[in-house]
């Protein structure tokens, strides 16, 4: 007679237990990114994250306390991409290399972005850049106080304009006529790529808080 051979309760059992010995927190966590990625934040789901990996949801939990546990999980597995500025002498170079680095991250992220606006919280992917950060900025001699005004001004800059970037309509609604003064906007705007913009209103804020150039 045909037909699928059912194997036994306590076979299967021992089967699922030989295949997620290969199944940790990282995979969890990284194949929740994927589908964020390449799906979208509305498709990442617990039931949508266990059939990707062929488990039943209930096994997550035991890689993640709860949904919010895996998001956080994911947030900081991006921002653990983001490279530390490098050691040197030139702290200003170093500043302005590692907040290229961590917008050219995120913008590889879209998805991630836009959660990280909506979630209030620190964890040791975030103070491990922010730390890098504010010693720099005490190395050309400011105070911590400066340092730290400094830092939350470069990161608040630095994720709005990114914010800007992936969500942000590429033209014009139609029916929209701009003013003049819009159209010389646009025109002026237009003669910058997106990353000089980007480099320009780091160097503003690094003049302002007295960073010297090399």
């Amino acid at each position: 007679m045909g037909g699928t051979v059912s194997r036994p309760r306590s076979q299967r059992r021992a089967v699922d237990r030989e295949w997620h010995r290969g199944l940790t927190r990282d995979g969890v966590v990284a194949e929740a990114l994927r589908i964020l990625d390449d799906e979208g934040r509305d498709s990442l789901t617990m039931r949508r994250l266990a059939t990707a990996l062929g488990i039943e949801a209930a096994s997550l939990y035991a890689h993640v306390r709860s949904k919010d546990d895996l998001v956080d999980a994911v947030l900081d597995s991006v921002l653990d991409l983001v490279p530390l500025p490098p050691e040197g002498p030139d702290a200003r170079t170093a500043l302005v290399g590692g907040f290229r680095g961590y917008r050219a991250t995120l913008v590889a992220h879209p998805n991630v972005v836009l959660l990280m606006t909506e979630r209030a919280r620190s964890s040791g992917a975030q103070f491990r850049l922010a730390g890098r950060s504010i010693e720099l900025l005490e190395s050309v001699g400011l105070s911590n106080r400066a340092a730290v005004d400094a830092h939350v001004t470069l990161i608040a800059y630095s994720l709005g304009f990114i914010l800007q970037e992936v969500s942000r309509p590429a033209s014009l609604p139609p029916g929209v006529t701009p003013s003049a003064t819009v159209q010389r906007t646009l025109k002026t705007l237009a003669e910058r790529s997106v990353d000089e913009r980007f480099d320009v209103g780091l160097e503003l804020i690094l003049d302002g808080v007295g960073v010297p150039n090399a």
